[in-house]
Order: structure tokens, then sequence, then C-alpha cells
């Protein structure tokens, strides 16, 4: 009876996890964070796990072109000011960890060194990521900086947008992650 109980439970975790979470990228070793993608907008992840933020249903404006591939989009054009921005996001990404990976920002013309500014929701809301301590004029990311981590406030509703400011995109890779 105790075998039978336990291959059930067994059958119930698997049926219940197949539709939540895929397994791709890679997993780390001895405690080491692991990536995965994610195939809905709830998908629930454990501690330690990035889950891919995928660009489908985000569009450009202000002349920058984008060619997004799964979790990472590459931005191109010359712009005054112009951006790459959701408005469908789940809003249960409140309180959650987004991290932007830029290898290849030195490539791009950023004018006074602003990569960007990260809004939310609305009302364009200006979000100070967790690992940049001096913001250019209070909104912009200085474009030395690769890796870029903030939290989704608890308002979210839905829109995360990336603004650029007198820029000359040449190839600009983010790739995104949440956890």
């Amino acid at each position: 009876m105790m075998k039978r109980t336990a291959i059930v439970f067994m059958v119930l975790c698997a049926i219940g996890l197949s539709g939540c979470i895929t397994t791709s990228a890679t997993s780390g070793t001895g405690g080491r964070d692991a990536t995965v993608s994610s195939n809905t907008g709830g998908a629930t992840v454990g501690v330690g796990v990035s889950v891919n933020l995928n660009f489908r249903n985000w569009y450009p404006w202000g002349d920058v072109q984008a060619t997004p591939n799964g979790n990472t989009v590459t931005l191109n054009g010359r712009v005054d000011v112009g951006g790459y921005v959701s408005e469908q996001l789940p809003q249960d990404m409140r309180g959650r960890t987004v991290t932007l990976e830029i290898p290849n920002a030195a490539a791009s013309n950023f004018s006074e060194e602003r990569l960007m500014k990260i809004t939310v929701n609305k009302g364009d809301r200006v979000i100070r990521p967790r690992n940049v301590p001096d913001l250019i004029e209070r909104e912009y990311i200085p474009s030395d900086y690769r890796t870029v981590s903030f939290t989704l406030p608890d308002d979210f509703d839905g829109k995360l947008g990336f603004v650029f400011y007198q820029a000359d995109l040449r190839s600009l890779q983010i790739t995104a992650t949440y956890r």
C-alpha cells in the first residue's frame, strides 16, 4: 500500500509540474543558480532559480529596431529618444528581481554615457537598479554596466520599458531573466 501511495504521489507531482516549467538553458552544481524557461506567465520559481523573461509581445518605439529571440533582444538605431517596452507582463511578477545582461554596450554610442533608464507602469516611473548606486541625472544607468538588477514594485501593472536618450545602438544585446 505504501509503494502504491508513493507512485500515485509521484505521478501527481509530474502532472502538476509539466505545464509550469520547461527545463532548458543551464543548471548549476552545488548550490549555484539554475536558469529555466517559463512557458506560462505564472510559473512557480524556487529560490535560486532564474526564469527567462521572454521578449514576446514587446515593441520598439522612437526609431529603435528590435530583433527578439526568446529572452534576448538585439537593438539597433540612431535615436533621440526611443525604447523597447511591454505592457503585457503578468502582474504576478510584482516583487520579482529582474536581471539584465548587457554584454556589448561598448559597441554602441551613448550621449553622456547614458546607457538607458528602466521604467514601469502607465506613468513610466523610473526604477533604480539595486546594483547601480549613482544614476546619471537620477534616471540613466551608466554605459559601463554589464549587469543590471532591479526589483519590480508592489504596484507593478504589467508595463516595463527601457528608454534610450541620444544613442546610436549598434546590435546592443539585452538578455533578461527574473527570480
